[in-house]
């Protein structure tokens, strides 16, 4: 398990946040090193709402009064919850927060009842998602770029 070398919060986000999460959103897909265009084609699905921090539970990771991370759930049905979101600032990418929040995450849809989380990862992300212990469940394919492969994965306990 990673420990991170500060304190870090995780609070429910705020409506009023939705723009300043959508663009951490972005920077942390900006650091795999895709360009902008990709990250433009990407925007509309990376918007983080005021609607859905209203309706879903949303988190955010924070150090001291900075917000490093994000958290995105959504049910699903009675036993599965969604991870739509999980994403860290990249100066804080390595550090034991995105292992804090995938933890929170986990926490939270085991006490809504659920049994599994399921989401689609980041190509990128995989690796981080299996060392949390999620396993990849087959691919979808990229609204974006046609051919790619997005790695659907769940996790269960």
């Amino acid at each position: 398990m990673t420990s991170t070398r500060f304190d870090v919060c995780i609070r429910g986000a705020l409506p009023e946040e939705a723009e300043a999460l959508t663009a951490l959103i972005l920077r942390a897909k900006g650091y795999w090193g895709y360009d902008q265009s990709f990250l433009e084609a990407c925007r509309p699905t990376l918007t983080l709402k005021a609607e859905s921090i209203e309706h879903d539970l949303v988190y955010c990771a924070e150090v001291g009064s900075m917000v490093v991370g994000v958290s995105h759930l959504k049910r699903v049905d009675e036993l599965t919850v969604c991870l739509d979101d999980l994403f860290v600032e990249p100066a804080f990418i390595g550090q034991g927060v995105g292992g804090l929040l995938w933890r929170h995450a986990v926490k939270q849809a085991q006490t809504m009842g659920a049994t599994s989380l399921v989401f689609e990862a980041d190509p990128h992300a995989q690796p981080f998602y299996e060392y949390m212990g999620a396993v990849v469940e087959g691919y979808n394919l990229s609204p974006i770029v046609p051919g790619r492969q997005l790695p659907r994965m769940r996790s269960a306990w």
